[in-house]
């Protein structure tokens, strides 16, 4: 009987560049439950306007994506101005992230005629490879990340 964890974590080993990609998916949906579940939480039960509940859970899950990413995804260890520059940097890419897949939504959605949740799942696979490049390649470059030893 064939042992497919096994089988997945050899190849995982195998290619660093996916098992850094699979983390940093995994990093991302669950930052995206506790966007909603923070969203939902403060505005349902605290009875907070939903637009500032929206801002307190982007910023909450925002937090624990840098770090999550910072410390399990790219194993990046720097720690005082070159965390805040690496800080600065991954709100840039998620400021461009957020951009770019308003855009695709709207286009898609908009122009092309496509069903807005069918837009948004195209949205978010260009953005998450898009997303991924910028952070591993510029907000948490490392000779190590781009070794991948």
């Amino acid at each position: 009987m064939i042992n497919f964890q096994l089988v997945f974590r050899n190849y995982l080993d195998q290619h660093k560049l996916f098992k850094q990609f699979v983390k940093f998916c995994i990093v991302g949906g669950t930052s995206a439950a506790f966007n909603f579940l923070i969203y939902y939480s403060v505005t349902e039960w605290l009875g907070v306007w939903y637009v500032y509940s929206s801002i307190v859970a982007f910023l909450i899950s925002a937090v624990f994506n840098f770090l999550a990413n910072k410390n399990w995804t790219f194993r990046n260890t720097d720690i005082g101005w070159a965390m805040i520059n690496q800080l600065s940097k991954f709100a840039t890419v998620m400021i461009s992230g957020l951009i770019i897949n308003t855009a695709i939504i709207y286009f898609l959605t908009d122009w092309f005629g496509f069903d807005y949740r069918l837009s948004w799942v195209f949205a978010t696979g260009i953005v998450t490879f898009w997303n991924f490049s910028f952070n591993r390649f510029w907000t948490f470059r490392h000779r190590q990340n781009l070794s991948l030893e």
